[in-house]
């Protein structure tokens, strides 16, 4: 017969391992499961298992999220300009089988290189233009917060 003492010792030696062995999504947080940097799981809701020393586990918000953007590039004519933003967007979940990439990065990374090609593509006096400039091929999704044009040496003129 097993004794109180040993009987709560395996009740929080059970309890402890299904607590390590879990991970939770939900709430606005995807859960990834890695293993060798590839995804192996991905759950949205409710618990998601993983072997604790083999596997690691990556968050990433779900539902609409808003990130900063802070971009610099130089327009056509050699102006250095620097682009603020903010980026709405939904992240889509990691797929199962591919390398992980982290989707938050991803998203800010492309995202940054649109805004660059723009900028280079156009010269600082037309980057403002509502037809054609700047606002006008930003991707879907990307609110103009401001853009800064460096004029000289420590002197900067706010455009928007």
């Amino acid at each position: 017969m097993t004794t109180p003492v040993g009987l709560v010792l395996a009740l929080a030696v059970v309890g402890l391992v299904g607590w390590a062995t879990l991970a939770w999504a939900g709430a606005g947080r995807g859960v990834a499961v890695l293993r060798r940097g590839r995804v192996v799981r991905v759950g949205d809701r409710g618990p998601v298992p993983h072997v604790p020393v083999l596997e690691e586990v990556r968050g990433w918000p779900t539902g609409e999220v808003v990130l900063p953007l802070l971009a610099r590039g130089t327009t056509r004519d050699g102006t250095d300009v620097r682009v603020l933003a903010e980026l709405r967007t939904r992240l889509a979940a990691p797929l199962i089988g591919t390398a992980y990439v982290d989707p938050v990065a991803a998203a800010e990374r492309y995202v940054e290189q649109r805004v660059v090609a723009a900028v280079g593509a156009r010269d600082v006096a037309v980057l403002l233009d509502e037809v054609e400039g700047l606002p006008a091929v930003l991707p879907a999704g990307v609110e103009l917060v401001e853009v800064d044009a460096v004029l000289g040496r420590g002197h900067a003129r706010g455009s928007r």
